[in-house]
């Protein structure tokens, strides 16, 4: 089997905005597909697995293995997507794109598995490498520091069971013939964890934008400073509104989204006397539009994104873009932002300010 495919064509999408054109083809990544995991013989068709866990709810990992699949079909490719396959032998190859079953994943066949890794799961006990202190975990997952972090928030028998499950989960992934990752960051992660460098290759998602987005967007006015995303603590939001009531100036801040501090960040918005200047604006389908329409995008997270697509699709639309360079965030903005310090209120104030 060759390697993984190193071309990267400009996306394909005709966009008649000069700005945004220039943008798109600078992040040389394909519109509308991923990268495909297999370099196949000409006239060869290969069977393939791609192994997805059934989710709740449809979020960027599902989306980004609905698109794998239909490019890996569109290669003439026989694709088999499942969660319950126990017998190897009849596919060429399988693809991981999430398996939180320990014992699921030490039976894939580890000379034709790649496992794409999308988040912390695979590596943190607590899933998004971030202690009950309200702090970044940096540490090499070693078995001790883990102990000492899991249990904080479990009881000792929950956590020294996840604490050791993660344990058996790299061996098995140490296995596969390769990983990949979505940042540099996150492959410095892995090798951190005692990961083999030589088998993890770095594969940023595609950049999909719309061009009905793009044409909305530049029809639609009054956006200033915009927010995008989920309303969860490690987004940051809470910091961006404390940023707003830094600001010399009044600018306004949009915020497109949902989640469990919505109450939270209203009544936070309310004590910093930012009830005229803040919208909430709920879930919206185009997100883009907005993106397109905003003067900048702010992208406040203080937890390490493993990459940070809405920040990416912000460069791709030509917005600019204000974030903490934390995380993947610096690589998803690719030199196109301005980047402070992470969880720097002030810093983020006076960019805010500038931008």
């Amino acid at each position: 089997m060759r390697p993984l495919r190193q071309d990267r064509r400009p996306p394909t999408a005709a966009f008649t905005n000069d700005a945004v054109r220039s943008h798109l083809e600078y992040l040389v990544y394909y519109a509308e597909t991923i990268p495909y995991a297999v370099e196949r013989d000409e006239g060869l068709l290969m069977k393939i697995l791609v192994y997805l866990e059934k989710a709740a709810v449809r979020g960027g990992i599902e989306v980004f293995a609905e698109r794998h699949v239909a490019r890996l079909r569109s290669e003439k490719n026989e694709v088999e997507v499942s969660d319950a396959v126990d017998a190897f032998d009849a596919f060429d190859e399988v693809i991981v794109h999430k398996c939180t079953d320990v014992a699921m994943l030490e039976k894939f066949p580890p000379e034709k598995t790649t496992y794409y890794i999308h988040d912390h799961e695979p590596i943190c006990p607590r899933s998004y490498a971030y202690t009950p202190f309200k702090r970044n975990c940096t540490c090499s997952g070693g078995l001790w520091p883990c102990i000492l972090c899991a249990p904080v928030c479990r009881s000792w028998k929950v956590a020294l069971g996840r604490v050791f499950s993660q344990a058996r989960r790299k061996r098995a992934m140490a296995r596969f013939k390769r990983l990949v990752v979505i940042s540099e960051f996150m492959k410095r992660r892995l090798v951190a964890n005692g990961l083999p460098s030589e088998r993890i290759e770095v594969r940023p998602p595609s950049i999909s934008i719309s061009e009905s987005a793009v044409a909305a967007g530049c029809g639609k006015t009054g956006v200033d400073l915009l927010y995008v995303g989920q309303l969860i603590r490690g987004k940051g939001v809470h910091l961006l509104l404390e940023a707003m009531a830094r600001m010399k100036s009044q600018r306004t801040l949009d915020i497109v989204g949902t989640g469990n501090m919505e109450g939270e960040l209203r009544a936070i918005a309310e004590r910093f006397g930012l009830v005229g200047r803040v919208r909430f604006n709920g879930f919206q389908p185009n997100p883009q539009e907005w993106m397109r329409a905003a003067k900048c995008v702010v992208v406040p997270s203080f937890w390490q994104e493993p990459y940070g697509l809405v920040a990416a699709e912000a460069v791709a639309l030509g917005r600019p873009v204000v974030a903490f360079a934390i995380g993947g965030l610096p690589e998803a903005c690719g030199g196109k932002a301005s980047l402070v310090p992470p969880g720097d209120v002030a810093a983020l104030a006076r960019a805010l300010d500038v931008e």
